[in-house]
């Protein structure tokens, strides 16, 4: 991706209903997000998932809570389940 490529995507129409979408995800409660969730469809809700995951990841406790479904996997959990696999052999 060439810089002027990465630009215009920083001015796309898409790109600044996705950061409207973060801001507001991060001044609602986990229950106001969650009606949001609930209710959109489409891009809407593509959005509101991407900014409940990256809220999610930044360290919010509440809406992992209520968006257990969305939270970054555990790292190293597919090494321990082969590793326990292999043990059975």
């Amino acid at each position: 991706m060439y810089q002027g490529d990465c630009q215009c995507y920083l001015e796309s129409d898409e790109y600044k209903a996705y950061k409207e979408i973060e801001e507001q995800i991060g001044h609602c409660t986990p229950e106001q997000a969650w009606a949001m969730y609930y209710v959109s469809v489409g891009m809407v809700r593509e959005n509101i998932a991407l900014a409940v995951m990256e809220h999610i990841a930044r360290g919010n406790k509440a809406l992992l809570i209520e968006f257990p479904e969305l939270a970054p996997a555990e790292k190293g959990v597919h090494e321990v389940d082969q590793a326990s696999r292999l043990q059975r052999f």
